[in-house]
C-alpha cells in the first residue's frame, strides 16, 4: 500500500530498475469502452481490470503512470477506483499522476492532493505552467512539465530549469520522441510503437518509457491477461536492446547506480 505524504520518485525508480532491469513503465489508462469482453459484465470494472493486468505484468515494469482523465470520465466511481488502484500498487513502484495541470492558482492544491492525499511520487503539469506556481511546501515529489510538440518542449524546458534552480526535482514528460535538452531528465509518455525507441536512443535516454494501450488492450478476448503479459515482455525486451538501464543519465552517472 502506498503511504501518502512521502514521495520519492527518483529513489524508488533507481531501486525498481536495479531489481527489474528495465525502463518499462505501465500507463494505466483504463477506459471502459476499450475493456476486453470478459470484464464487461463486472460491476465497476475499472479497478478489477487494472488489478488483473498488474498481476500479469508486474514483473516487467519499474513504474506506473495514472492518467486522471479516464477515471474522471467514470464520475465518482472512477475516482474511488483510482484511489483504490494507487493504494493497491506495490510500495516499491514509483507512481506518476498524469493530470497536466494548467491553472497556476490551484497548482499548490493539486500537488498537495497528488502527494499527500493520493500518495503519488510525481506529477505532470502543462508546458505553460510557471515554475513560480509550484510552491516548495507542496512539491515534495518530482514535477514533470509535459510536452507533445517541439515548441511546447522549449517552453516546458524553460519552466523545468527554473524549477530546478529553485531546488525542486523537475524534468520533462514528452508524448513523442522530441529533441530533449541534455541537462534535463525526462520520461516518455504514451509510447505506442517500438519503432520510436531507436529515436529515443539517439539522445539523452528517458528515465522511464511509459506504455499503456499496447499492453492493456493487447487482446479484448478471454486471453487478455496472457496477451498483456506477452506484450509487456516484448516491450521490455525491445527496451533492453535500445535503452538499457545502465545508460548514463543527464547528470553523467549510470542511471541505476544510486
Amino acid at each position: 500500500m502506498t503511504i501518502p505524504g512521502r514521495p520519492d520518485f527518483w529513489g524508488k525508480l533507481r531501486n525498481a530498475q536495479r531489481q527489474r532491469r528495465t525502463r518499462l513503465g505501465l500507463t494505466l489508462a483504463v477506459w471502459r469502452d476499450r475493456m476486453p469482453a470478459p470484464m464487461l459484465p463486472v460491476d465497476d470494472p475499472v479497478f478489477p481490470f487494472a488489478r488483473a493486468i498488474l498481476e500479469e505484468v508486474g514483473a516487467w515494469i519499474c513504474a506506473c503512470a495514472v492518467p486522471l482523465i479516464p477515471f474522471l470520465a467514470e464520475g465518482a466511481a472512477g475516482m474511488v477506483a483510482m484511489e483504490r488502484l494507487i493504494r493497491y500498487l506495490p510500495d516499491d513502484l514509483p507512481i506518476l499522476l498524469d493530470a497536466r495541470w494548467r491553472d497556476p492558482a490551484s497548482a499548490g492544491a493539486y500537488l498537495r492532493a497528488a502527494f499527500e492525499v493520493w500518495g503519488a511520487d510525481a506529477v505532470t503539469v502543462a508546458p505553460e505552467l510557471p515554475a513560480e506556481a509550484v510552491p516548495h511546501g507542496a512539491a515534495n515529489g518530482a514535477v514533470f512539465w509535459w510536452a507533445r510538440e517541439a515548441p511546447e518542449a522549449g517552453i516546458a524546458g524553460r519552466h523545468a530549469r527554473a524549477a530546478r534552480a529553485r531546488g525542486l526535482p523537475a524534468g520533462l514528460a514528452c508524448s513523442a520522441p522530441l529533441s530533449v535538452p541534455e541537462d534535463l531528465r525526462w520520461v516518455a509518455l504514451e509510447v505506442q510503437d517500438p519503432a520510436d525507441l531507436p529515436r529515443m536512443a539517439g539522445g539523452p535516454p528517458p528515465a522511464v518509457v511509459f506504455v499503456g494501450e499496447p499492453i492493456l488492450y493487447a487482446s479484448r478476448r478471454m486471453d487478455f491477461r496472457e496477451a498483456a503479459r506477452r506484450a509487456a515482455e516484448h516491450w521490455a525486451q525491445q527496451l533492453a536492446a535500445w535503452l538499457p538501464v545502465d545508460a548514463p543519465d543527464p547528470e553523467g552517472k549510470e542511471y541505476i547506480s544510486g
